[in-house]
């Protein structure tokens, strides 16, 4: 899991378009599966990891291990695995919207060949 969520703060570091999206302050997404727990603190400032958290700036996403790589891999977006019941999510809805915003526009690029 946190191999997962570490090439996701790698993405986001890199990508310059999301900069305007990113929050002044702190936003924590805690990442659970079976036997794993990743927390992730995402600002315009900072991105990475993280042991202490703000609970009332938390999202925390609740899932399957390959469900949370889908969704970290964008393979399936974020809505649609709560649609098909594969992830649950809490925290407050404009943070949820901005963690898909996230998700999506930072997922890797596929190639068709």
């Amino acid at each position: 899991m946190c191999e997962l969520v570490g090439q996701l703060t790698e993405r986001i570091q890199k990508l310059n378009h999301l900069s305007p999206i990113l929050p002044e302050e702190e936003l924590y997404v805690q990442f659970e599966c079976e036997t794993e727990t990743a927390v992730v603190a995402i600002s315009k400032y900072k991105i990475g990891q993280k042991e202490k958290i703000d609970e009332r700036r938390l999202v925390t996403i609740r899932g399957s291990k390959e469900a949370l790589e889908s969704l970290i891999n964008g393979r399936l977006k974020l809505q649609q695995q709560i649609r098909l019941r594969e992830v649950h999510i809490s925290g407050s809805f404009r943070h949820m919207l901005l963690l898909e915003s996230l998700l999506h526009l930072s997922k890797p690029y596929r190639y068709v060949c």
